[in-house]
């Protein structure tokens, strides 16, 4: 019993509301997370659609070519993240909140001095690039969206993942995949956002969509520009 004026907590009043609070806890962290990841995805997607509204305004002025990837540049300043930042108001944000990279380039140093970094969250898919070996190593047809089979169609820029493999590096061979998902899964954030990733088309847009649903074979491709959204015949 407690005496008069006692207003202490006993000891199982203690340990009955840290149970309770143990229990909340329990019941709102996972959603907490939830509501993170998908706040997350959230921005992501906002980001490349910034991005392909940049791409929208940048064509024409290029003759509807798209920017080169790193691979065909000597200037950093003519690479594609730097080439459409012109074009927008605000910079570009090419980082995916998701992604758990740690060094990226930062654009006031040269890019000599770092090697460990990385361009972005993004990769550009090489087949669209101004030169690419596949269609006679000369001036690629396919970096002009205008003739790109179907750009509604044909995927431009995907997430990278974060690994080694992707410092200084900006753009990916779907041409060396093989219609190998799981090979092919290797050079995609294809899981960073609740088993989903986001691509931008060609013409500008973009979408958030399971890897399986750009490339499995047989069934749909949108890798390709020359067939997209169907496989070459000899994939």
């Amino acid at each position: 019993m407690r005496r008069p004026g006692d207003t202490a907590f006993t000891l199982v009043e203690l340990l009955v509301v840290i149970s309770i609070i143990a229990l909340l806890m329990g019941i709102l962290l996972p959603a907490l997370g939830r509501a993170r990841k998908q706040a997350q995805k959230i921005a992501c997607l906002s980001n490349l659609r910034q991005v392909g509204i940049a791409l929208q305004a940048y064509l024409p002025d290029s003759e509807y070519h798209l920017p080169p990837s790193s691979c065909h540049i000597r200037e950093p300043n003519d690479h594609w993240l730097r080439v459409l930042t012109r074009y927008t108001r605000e910079p570009l944000l090419f980082r995916c909140p998701s992604d758990k990279g740690k060094e990226f380039v930062n654009w006031d140093r040269p890019l000599s001095e770092q090697k460990e970094a990385r361009y972005s969250s993004l990769a550009v898919n090489a087949l669209l690039d101004p030169i690419h070996f596949r269609y006679g190593g000369r001036s690629n047809r396919y970096n002009c969206v205008n003739n790109i089979r179907r750009p509604m169609s044909c995927i431009w820029i995907s997430e990278a993942p974060d690994t080694e493999s992707f410092r200084l590096a900006d753009h990916i061979h779907p041409e060396t995949w093989e219609g190998s998902v799981e090979y092919a899964q290797r050079f995609i954030a294809w899981d960073r956002h609740q088993e989903t990733s986001h691509y931008l088309f060609a013409d500008g847009h973009g979408e958030g969509l399971k890897f399986e649903q750009t490339y499995e074979y047989p069934g749909t491709c949108n890798w390709y520009p020359e067939t997209a959204p169907k496989w070459p015949e000899n994939p």
